[in-house]
């Protein structure tokens, strides 16, 4: 008998569409919204949108927002969002991000952990860039690697819709995580590659693609960075 290969989470509309629901506590939102603010930005470009949430939160507060996800399902789910209707969407990755358009862009949910080598990195970075106005700004965060989140990951945990069991397997800085999602209508299993890269590799990136660093933080309180800091928070500008 074959076995079904793990899917891709964002794929499965029954997963996805539970995916706020599960996020919830997620404390990046109110961040990136007073970013926005503090930095002046009028047009903003969230990179790997997901559900749209965070555009949405953004166009309803007066911003000019592009959502670009590579995901259908997830753009569907996006559609349903409050102020979908006053978003630019766009299925794609950062390669259609509008030339010279954003006066920030955004990378939240940690999608820079979804580039899984160098030349990924710089790819995705010099995108960014090339999206931005004059004096334009990306920010984005990663988890520090040294804190070991992974760890916290394995067993079964709790979900919106039943329960979720996770198994990992890290080889170097990519760990890999496989998951099975039970709830009343039955059993999906899903798997997901992230990369933790080390500090010199994600500022090795910034400055092959023409970005330094404005702002780091520690945590969504803005504290500073130390080692035992959860997130890498950064805020770059074209150099």
């Amino acid at each position: 008998m074959s076995t079904a290969k793990p899917a891709n989470y964002y794929a499965v509309p029954e997963l996805a569409a539970a995916y706020d629901a599960d996020s919830k506590a997620r404390q990046d939102l109110q961040f990136y919204l007073a970013l926005a603010a503090e930095t002046g930005a009028r047009r903003v470009a969230d990179l790997g949108a997901g559900t749209g949430l965070l555009c949405s939160l953004l166009a309803g507060q007066g911003y000019e927002v592009t959502g670009v996800e590579p995901e259908q399902t997830m753009l569907s789910l996006a559609a349903a969002q409050p102020h979908a209707d006053a978003v630019t969407w766009i299925r794609g990755t950062a390669e259609n991000l509008p030339e010279a358009w954003a006066d920030l862009v955004l990378m939240t949910g940690h999608v820079a952990q979804y580039f899984l080598d160098d030349t990924a990195w710089v790819r995705v970075l010099t995108h960014a860039g090339r999206a931005l106005r004059p004096g334009g700004r990306l920010a984005f965060e990663v988890r520090n690697p040294d804190v070991e989140a992974w760890r916290r990951w394995e067993g079964t945990h709790s979900t919106s819709r039943g329960t979720v069991t996770q198994t990992v397997r890290r080889q170097d800085d990519l760990v890999t995580h496989t998951d099975t999602w039970t709830d009343g209508s039955g059993t999906r299993t899903t798997i997901e590659t992230l990369r933790f890269p080390s500090w010199d590799t994600v500022t090795a990136g910034l400055e092959a693609a023409g970005l330094t660093v404005d702002q780091c933080w520690g945590h969504w309180d803005r504290s500073p960075v130390r080692r035992d800091s959860p997130e890498w928070i950064f805020l770059t500008e074209a150099v």
